[in-house]
């Protein structure tokens, strides 16, 4: 959908809006993954934009509305965080939550997890939307699912969420009180590279573990454990 602009003001926006859209968009999903320098990413994917925001934030919205939805892709996600930054997150306008449920649309067609938005993209969508967001496949049932019983005092291996030598690792024991619990192994901050474990949740049983993990990781991770699979419920991301 092409919104209206009345007056048009589609003029104060730069020729290549839409390819720095992309660009801003890239950036906002992964920013590791996308070679953009982040000093660069204000002085030159958002700064241009901010007088025509400040002036006139209906009209700044409906020229890049106009702008993106016909291109689509991640220049709908770059616009949306744009409207966001510098109009404000209380801005509510028809061309905003038109470019936002794009963008949102076009995310969730790609396979992209929940997890992997913005929370206040996806409370947004959880406010306007019934439907789920992603459908995958259930859980195995207990009887159905093949799990190595824990032999005791075991710290299993389960999953290792990135290719990084530092990424997080997920393992499974039991706990004194008889329920079964998940423990993150990850780096104490993004400035102390000194490994630290933290109970990340717990379960009466290793299946309803194994099936809350599942649910929170959605797509699968760099590794997992045979037995973890088959909880994981979707398919890889196209991102």
């Amino acid at each position: 959908m092409v919104l209206s602009a009345g007056n048009p003001r589609a003029s104060r926006l730069p020729g290549d809006v839409v390819a720095r859209m992309e660009r801003f968009g890239r950036f906002e999903f992964d920013p590791a993954a996308t070679g953009i320098d982040a000093t660069d990413v204000w002085s030159e994917l958002q700064e241009p934009f901010l007088p025509f925001a400040e002036s006139d934030p209906g009209g700044f919205a409906r020229a890049l509305a106009n702008a993106v939805l016909p291109a689509g892709g991640f220049a709908l996600f770059g616009a949306a965080r744009t409207m966001w930054n510098l109009i404000g997150s209380d801005f509510d306008d028809p061309a905003y939550r038109s470019v936002r449920t794009a963008a949102l649309e076009f995310f969730r067609a790609n396979g992209v997890p929940a997890g992997r938005l913005p929370t206040d993209d996806w409370l947004f969508w959880r406010k306007n939307h019934s439907e789920p967001w992603l459908a995958g496949s259930p859980p195995p049932a207990p009887e159905e699912a093949r799990i190595t019983p824990l032999a005791p005092g075991e710290l299993r291996r389960i999953a290792q969420i990135t290719e990084m030598p530092d990424s997080n690792v997920v393992y499974v024991g039991a706990a004194d009180d008889g329920r079964f619990v998940a423990v993150v192994d990850a780096p104490t901050s993004d400035t102390d590279p000194t490994r630290s474990r933290f109970v990340w949740m717990s379960a009466d049983t290793l299946h309803a573990l194994y099936a809350g993990i599942g649910e929170v990781f959605q797509t699968p991770v760099h590794w997992a454990a045979g037995e973890l699979r088959p909880f994981i419920p979707l398919p890889p991301s196209r991102f």
